[in-house]
């Protein structure tokens, strides 16, 4: 009986690190560098609202990097972690102010949330840090 425990725990434990290895998984880390802003809408800092860093066609990702405001309206972009930023390239910016509710709405009724019709970009290059400013939204555009 205990062995066939001890057995079975071994087997458990290997099969669960498995997977673990040193090499990093989706290819080598690339360089980033920092993207930070500040928005506000209608002259008033947003909090929680979410702004995306679409690439553009050929960047090195092909995915959106999110980030969310806080209290101040203030943002910074991470890629791998909380503020480390985006590769090199450039980028279109949306944005997404969510009420959470059945259903959820945005409160910028989606007027600055299509890649293809921002009109915010942002060119990142490697060691240069970004500092957006502050990006003016309003509501009345998005009506």
């Amino acid at each position: 009986m205990q062995l066939r425990f001890v057995f079975r725990t071994f087997l458990i434990c290997s099969v669960l690190s498995f997977g673990c290895t040193e090499k990093q998984r989706g290819g080598p880390r690339l360089t980033t560098t920092p993207v930070i802003g500040t928005v506000e809408v209608d002259g008033e800092a947003a909090e929680n609202l979410t702004v995306e860093c679409h690439p553009e066609p050929g960047a090195e990702i092909k995915h959106p990097v999110i980030a969310n405001t806080d209290s101040e309206g203030r943002f910074s972009i991470g890629m791998y972690q909380k503020g480390d930023g985006l590769p090199e390239g450039t980028y279109r910016l949306t944005f997404k102010w969510e009420e959470f509710g059945l259903p959820i709405k945005d409160k910028l009724n989606r007027a600055f949330a299509d890649p293809s019709k921002s009109t915010y970009k942002v060119t990142v290059v490697a060691g240069e840090p970004n500092d957006l400013g502050v990006i003016e939204l309003s509501t009345k555009s998005s009506k």
